[in-house]
């Protein structure tokens, strides 16, 4: 009987004691939502007594400008059909091979022409005195053939790299221009 007089007594005590916090916690929590109504209120009061000049019209946004079209045969394009390129390789399992033929003498578009003669494939003048190939289907040593085929045509000189596993179109012709090839790819603004 003394134990469960104890145990109904510390059952009591601790229900007054949860009471009494919850009690005091919904006060606390009264007093904070009137304080924030109050500064609510206030800061109202201050915005609305704030003179806000007119806002300036922006102006409309322009237009987006269309991009240049891509120069048939430039440096543009020879990134873009390299990039094709590099998908299909991928696709279908095939080798891929970038080559940078140089001449010391003719304009990069006489050469795109005697390149495009020997070849039979499009040449993209990426130089004032150089040309690009994408050599689909072809490893190192086939575009190194093909590049002898144009020198023993046209007198010019080249490199080529394979696609490498994990390289983009861009790697292929960052490792095309550390072979040898940076001097070819100049700024050719007159």
């Amino acid at each position: 009987m003394l134990v469960g007089l104890v145990v109904a007594a510390t059952v009591a005590l601790v229900g007054v004691a949860a009471w009494a916090f919850r009690r005091r916690a919904i006060e606390q929590e009264r007093r904070r939502v009137a304080a924030l109504t109050s500064l609510a209120a206030r800061l109202q009061d201050v915005t609305a007594s704030l003179e806000i000049p007119p806002s300036v019209a922006e102006p409309p946004p322009r237009p987006p400008t269309p991009l240049p079209p891509i120069e048939p045969g430039g440096r543009a394009a020879f990134i873009d059909a390299l990039t094709e390129a590099v998908a299909h390789a991928r696709a279908d399992g095939s080798r891929l091979t970038a080559a940078l033929v140089e001449s010391g003498s003719a304009s990069s578009a006489a050469l795109a022409g005697d390149v495009q003669g020997v070849t039979g494939s499009e040449a993209y003048e990426v130089g004032s005195r150089a040309v690009a190939l994408v050599v689909p289907g072809a490893g190192r040593a086939d575009a190194l053939g093909v590049i002898a085929r144009i020198q023993a045509a046209c007198g010019a000189t080249g490199n080529a790299v394979e696609l490498a596993p994990g390289d983009d179109a861009v790697a292929l012709v960052a490792r095309l221009l550390s072979s040898g090839g940076e001097e070819a790819i100049e700024r050719t603004d007159d």
